[in-house]
């Protein structure tokens, strides 16, 4: 797993249910040991009941990397000292097998590491095998008991098995829900404009092909906002930023369930208003410049108003964007030509 994902809180569930699943087998191996009155491996049971107390606080923590470590060692050194003790036959070394598992699921930065612990639990089982071969058990268990619990072990080990597939599964989730939003977020940051938050150019092309294609698109706005050469000269540069800023939120305010809204570039600005008709995007387009004309803009310390001209072409009047936006451009700097923090919607005034 990779570190934003081992640091999530579905993973901390993960490693949770597998310390939980740990203690209560130990609890189990407990009672069965001393049912058989073998205490050695009863005694040692109740201290790992008590170690994985313990790494329930670590994962509190959130000391991943650690537990893990620790969870593998515990269960290499119970699965060696059980199969010494009481041989092969009751399958304590299938948990080898599982642990083998869920390796690939350890929090490490170095992939090499996961590789580590699985061969050196492949190792560790493969030397059991030798030895039990070699070596009778510290204790018989007795027939029956043994093959009730290489059956309860065997069931446990496809279970841990299993739970592994279901981590996989989810990690699956997580890694295909993460690329999702990275996805999202890449598009955004493609798709708007870094300052603004408003649509970039390409962006508006495509959106403008969306609504030609419908039928449903209305006007074109140009809007460029007065003196702003002034403004960075006056104020500066970062108040200028401030006012493309602001200008932006008061066009969104006001337009944005009418109109998609792009930067096209410097102070530079385009409505695409669609789906309403075009006295409704004319008083729109009038209602924002009163807005602009009126907002009080304050940065630095300084007060101050600023004025926008708008140009406005209808769908009508040409076949492309192009032709669209140089029409409106040109009605947009008849405005400025002639006073203003005005809307020149036609080729006359």
């Amino acid at each position: 797993m990779n570190e934003h994902i081992v640091e999530s809180t579905e993973v901390y569930k993960i490693y949770s249910h597998a310390v939980l699943l740990c203690l209560a087998a130990h609890v189990i191996f407990t009672l069965s040991f001393g049912f058989l009155q073998m205490y050695p491996m009863m005694f040692y049971n109740v201290f790992s009941v008590l170690f994985y107390l313990f790494m329930r606080v670590t994962l509190s923590a959130r000391r991943y990397r650690l537990t893990v470590s620790m969870v593998h060692l515990e269960v290499a050194f119970f699965v060696t000292l059980t199969t010494v003790y009481v041989g092969w036959e009751p399958g304590y070394v299938f948990y080898l097998i599982a642990l083998c598992s869920l390796v690939y699921f350890c929090p490490y930065k170095n992939i090499y590491v996961t590789y580590l612990f699985s061969l050196g639990e492949m190792l560790l089982f493969i030397g059991l095998r030798l030895y039990s071969d070699a070596h009778e058990p510290v204790v018989t268990m007795p027939v029956n008991a043994s093959k009730y619990i290489y059956l309860y072990n065997t069931a446990a080990c496809f279970g841990v098995i299993l739970y592994a597939a279901y981590i996989s599964n989810l990690s699956a989730v997580f890694s295909k829900r993460d690329l999702m939003e990275t996805n999202r977020k890449l598009q955004s940051r493609v798709n708007h404009d870094e300052l603004t938050r408003l649509y970039t150019r390409n962006y508006l092309k495509e959106k403008f092909a969306e609504a030609e294609e419908s039928s449903f698109l209305t006007a074109l706005v140009m809007a460029d906002i007065d003196d702003f050469k002034h403004v960075n000269d006056t104020y500066g540069h970062p108040c200028g930023d401030y006012v493309l800023a602001a200008f932006s939120t008061i066009m969104k305010t006001i337009c944005s369930s009418k109109a998609d809204i792009a930067r096209w570039g410097g102070e530079e600005f385009v409505l695409l208003f669609k789906a309403c008709g075009k006295e409704e995007a004319l008083q729109c387009v009038q209602n924002l410049r009163k807005a602009v004309s009126s907002y009080e803009f304050r940065y630095g310390g300084f007060e101050f108003h600023v004025t926008a001209t708008f140009g406005v072409s209808f769908a009508e009047e040409a076949n492309d964007l192009d032709a669209l936006v140089n029409l409106a451009d040109e009605r947009m700097y008849y405005g400025k030509k002639n006073g203003k923090n005005t809307v020149i919607s036609t080729n006359k005034l």
